[in-house]
């Protein structure tokens, strides 16, 4: 049997039990989550505002370990706050998104988001956004016949509220229901929601413990829930543990180097499919990393 087939095969078993179809067959595509989702906020809501921040540069990249090493996820943020100082302030955001699914599949986003903050109470804070940009499936297979490229228009809105450490939001993503056919069969970039709750509580002067939820309500997939929780000291160095329900068990490390009114984060996450359905060859390795001027 030819390594490219052993890999087809392999490929083709990881998506099936990662899925878990619910309704049937389905054509739906969702963006891969990462394991310390709570780095990448702005990919769970477009109504994220980072507190106390002026500007921000993230990225993040996970790749499969293994036989399946040719899936890779990548994306890219840059964020501006404008007025940061002040008790409302606006917020712009770029950021580009990449799904490699083999050799073969390549699923590329790029958006543009806009937030708006305002102050309801005296720690008390509300805000909305709206991301607009487009959603491109290319397959690019060996033989010609194989080949297509499908860009569809893509959208998603949503809500936060901060009260003190607390925070919740909900987002309603993909919300125009694109369809494109890229190659024969079509693929749907179907509507789903996240919500979400973080709480960050003070153990020490020194130590906090930041914990969070993050519930993906997918429609044609069994839901991802998702539990995290960091130990951190002096916001210089945490660790802890992010739980997909029956997808995965994440351990995360990071650091964060700060200097006058500048940090650098750096992340390292190595997700596993501890209790979870999915056999042992489906971890993957993660880095992220992000620049921040306050």
């Amino acid at each position: 049997m030819s390594m490219n087939l052993i890999y087809t095969n392999c490929f083709i078993l990881f998506v099936t039990l990662l899925n878990l179809p619910v309704f049937g067959q389905s054509n739906a595509v969702y963006p891969d989550q990462f394991g310390a989702y709570f780095n990448n906020m702005y990919l769970v809501s477009p109504a994220y505002v980072p507190t106390d921040t002026k500007m921000n540069l993230n990225f993040a990249y996970k790749n499969r370990t293994g036989a399946l090493n040719k899936i890779a996820t990548f994306n890219f943020a840059f964020t501006r706050v404008l007025n940061n100082a002040k008790p409302n302030n606006h917020l712009v955001r770029l950021y580009f998104y990449n799904e490699k699914d083999g050799p073969y599949i390549h699923r590329t986003r790029g958006y543009i988001n806009y937030a708006y903050k305002i102050k309801l109470g005296s720690e008390l804070f509300l805000s909305s956004g709206i991301a607009i940009g487009v959603a491109q499936t290319a397959f690019t297979a060996p033989s010609s016949t194989a080949n297509g490229n499908s860009i569809a228009p893509d959208a998603s809105i949503g809500l936060s509220l901060n009260f003190k450490k607390l925070e919740a939001g909900f987002s309603v993503n993909q919300l125009l229901n694109s369809v494109v056919n890229p190659v024969v069969a079509p693929i749907e970039y179907k509507r789903y929601y996240n919500a979400y709750i973080q709480y960050t509580f003070k153990l020490s002067p020194f130590v906090d413990l930041k914990s969070g939820m993050l519930w993906r309500a997918l429609p044609s997939y069994s839901d991802d829930i998702n539990i995290f929780g960091m130990l951190g000291y002096k916001d210089v160095i945490s660790a802890g543990t992010c739980y997909k329900y029956n997808k995965s068990f994440s351990f995360i490390v990071s650091t964060k180097l700060h200097v006058g009114k500048e940090s650098i984060l750096l992340s390292f996450i190595y997700n596993t499919p501890f209790f979870s359905k999915l056999p042992a060859w489906t971890d993957s390795v993660e880095i992220n990393g992000g620049y921040t001027f306050y």
